[in-house]
């Protein structure tokens, strides 16, 4: 289950990531740059047709699982058309997964059709629904009430957030791997700038959206500090927060450095910064599988909840 969580969420991001950069950082920056957009484009397009099929195949993957899991059953004798018709049909996780179904689909048909401008838009529309539909996957969707709305709009925008920074920084290696790139220096010094709005944006929305997801499912110090929930927690932070100086080393270091493509010194500041980025990149990874491990834990609130009402049973 985990495995599967994991594979999904970062098929998920890289596939989102990779139509977010390239609608706001790629075609912007190579509008008047035929040959490089075109090899870009070729790189970025195989990239996505790779993910895509790979998040639709670990999503069924784990609502076969989740199959399992809800009826009780070993997953081969649950493999049956009540049990899947049940899930599908009759659960919130599996009515979700009939929906980013049929999302995964219009981002297949609007990237066949992505010379036409409608079709660019609506596939970056579908590619977020996508995205931030993964919130009813998990806790949020079983948050109720108030919060629960909170919660959901919260983890809705967490995820996007999250797809639209890891997945394009995937993106943004292929950008400066690509040769037609990387002869003309003002194009890597501009899609940095860009992506660097995109990332204060998205860490912006990572940030708020976590405060609030914490907020409900630990709840306080000690929940984080003693709660198995907790310690991923601040692992997934401590890794967050690394990512992030990283970000601020390519942005306040690297980025001035490209002056000129015959510099030597914007040579080397390339180098440096996808490295920087690939281990960006590595750490968000990271990050996911962290989450598709969270996602199947009881939250730290609830471990609270149980322990203050045995503590108050025994007084």
């Amino acid at each position: 289950m985990i495995a599967a969580r994991a594979v999904h969420f970062a098929a998920t991001a890289i596939t989102v990531g990779s139509i977010i950069f390239d609608r706001f950082i790629a075609m912007p920056v190579l509008q008047d740059h035929t040959a490089a957009a075109t090899a870009f484009q070729s790189r970025a397009r195989r990239l996505v047709w790779v993910c895509l099929p790979v998040a639709v195949i670990s999503g069924a993957i784990w609502l076969l699982l989740q199959a399992a899991s809800m009826s009780g059953m070993p997953l081969i004798e649950a493999l049956t058309a009540d049990v899947l018709s049940t899930v599908v049909n009759e659960t919130q996780f599996g009515e979700v997964t009939t929906i980013r179904a049929g999302l995964a689909i219009g981002v297949a048909a609007c990237l066949i059709a992505d010379r036409a401008v409608a079709a660019q838009w609506l596939g970056l529309a579908a590619a977020i629904g996508f995205a931030g539909s993964l919130a009813w996957t998990g806790h949020a969707g079983s948050t109720v009430g108030p919060t629960g709305y909170l919660h959901l709009a919260a983890d809705a925008l967490h995820a996007v957030a999250a797809a639209a920074w890891i997945g394009g920084l995937v993106s943004l290696i292929t950008f400066l791997a690509t040769p037609q790139v990387r002869e003309n220096i003002s194009l890597v010094r501009d899609a940095t700038e860009r992506f660097s709005t995109l990332g204060i944006v998205s860490v912006a929305t990572i940030l708020l959206s976590g405060v609030v997801n914490a907020a409900i499912l630990v709840g306080s110090l000690h929940g984080l500090v003693a709660t198995e929930y907790g310690r991923l927690l601040m692992l997934k932070i401590t890794m967050f927060a690394v990512m992030l100086a990283l970000a601020a080393i390519n942005r306040f270091r690297l980025t001035p450095q490209f002056t000129s493509s015959e510099s030597e010194q914007s040579s080397v500041a390339l180098r440096h910064l996808i490295r920087n980025s690939a281990i960006e990149t590595t750490l968000g990874l990271g990050i996911i599988v962290i989450v598709a491990v969270l996602g199947t834990l009881h939250p730290a609130i609830h471990l609270e909840i149980v322990s203050d009402l045995l503590v108050t049973r025994q007084h």
